[in-house]
């Protein structure tokens, strides 16, 4: 009886056996040069930017929606001090080099605030919708006590959300990568936890409050076309609306990839199971989401450049005096370090001729 020839079943791949351990990354071609730049992009944009915001708006207190921004370009200064740490680690031949403590610091920089920039673009489109559907009544809620107790609020909560980061964040030894090193059940289900309260909470009220403006706005003006037409006064009303719209547009359209990605990376990890091929994929977008959220730091100061006419002509007249006061520091620090040298150099002479 003639026996059967052996069947060749090496090309047959073993998808039983595949683990999420034997599954390693890939980098996108050239992505380190095109991050580091963007990143540097970001950073000198975001820097400048928002130290204008936070001094424009600083001096002008009267306004109530003033509150919010001074909160969100503090929180967007904050975020965009953590960029030089990884425009060096993610740049050709770059590693994490800043130890564990930086690591550690913005980690939890990051997640500060992430979510307290987050909690005020909900906070934000709740009071649009307020001024709006109320429209000149004053709303007990509507008052600067309350602004300033709201934001005390936000800052409170993301300091508490960013805490685990000090304690899951660390240097990957293999690697010399700077990410959360804990991926037990309880650390991915937190983490899932905060992408719902830093991102789908907020983005879920952002998406309410528009959509019953919207539908607010559409009925209104239906009714008034003739009226509005003659009077220019009710659309100036909402001219604030129109930049907290774009302002909150940016917000969710700049986190929306990151955050749907990472998230499907946590469940992964969790409960569910990828393909290689498709988790790789995955985690290439999620570096590319990466840097478009990165970028939502700088934005809004574009925006209230290009939609406020009161922030320009304030800006225009507060640019002179902070590169003064800029130059003041720079002679200061220049006539300060030959003094310190010259102060160094007597003291080593003495000691060497003791």
């Amino acid at each position: 009886m003639a026996t059967e020839p052996p069947v060749d079943d090496s090309w047959i791949y073993d998808y039983e056996n595949e683990t999420k351990e034997s599954c390693h990354p890939e980098e996108l071609p050239h992505a380190r040069w095109i991050l580091s730049t963007l990143y540097s992009m970001f950073f000198v944009i975001g820097l400048m930017g928002n130290i204008v915001v936070i001094v424009v708006v600083s001096r002008r207190t009267s306004r109530r929606a003033d509150t919010f921004i001074l909160n969100l370009a503090v929180s967007d200064l904050t975020f965009v001090l953590t960029l030089p740490f990884y425009i060096y680690s993610v740049a050709p031949e770059g590693y994490w080099i800043f130890g564990t403590f930086l690591c550690q610091a913005s980690g939890f920089a990051i997640a500060v605030t992430r979510c307290a920039s987050s909690l005020l673009m909900a906070i934000m489109s709740i009071d649009r919708y307020v001024a709006v559907i109320r429209g000149t009544k004053v709303h007990p809620l509507r008052t600067r006590t309350c602004s300033i107790g709201a934001c005390c609020v936000i800052w409170a909560v993301s300091i508490l959300v960013g805490c685990p980061s000090l304690k899951t964040r660390d240097v990957n030894i293999e690697t010399s990568t700077c990410k959360d090193s804990d991926d037990s059940t309880v650390s991915l289900g937190f983490r899932i936890a905060v992408t719902f309260l830093t991102f789908v909470f907020p983005f879920s009220v952002v998406v309410f409050c528009y959509c019953r403006m919207a539908k607010y706005l559409w009925n209104y003006f239906g009714r008034q076309v003739k009226k509005l037409s003659s009077q220019r006064k009710p659309r100036s009303r909402h001219s604030w609306l129109r930049i907290v719209t774009c302002v909150v547009g940016a917000y969710c359209f700049s986190w929306l990839p990151y955050n749907t990605l990472n998230t499907l990376l946590l469940m992964d990890k969790l409960v569910a199971y990828i393909p290689c091929s498709a988790r790789v994929a995955i985690e290439q977008g999620r570096d590319v989401a990466s840097a478009l959220a990165f970028a939502n730091s700088c934005t809004n100061p574009l925006i209230y450049a290009l939609l406020d006419v009161g922030f320009r002509r304030r800006a225009q007249l507060a640019l002179p005096r902070l590169l003064h006061s800029c130059r003041s520091l720079l002679s200061t620090a220049s006539l300060t370090m030959p003094t310190m040298s010259a102060s160094v150099e007597s003291t080593s002479t003495y000691t060497g001729n003791k």
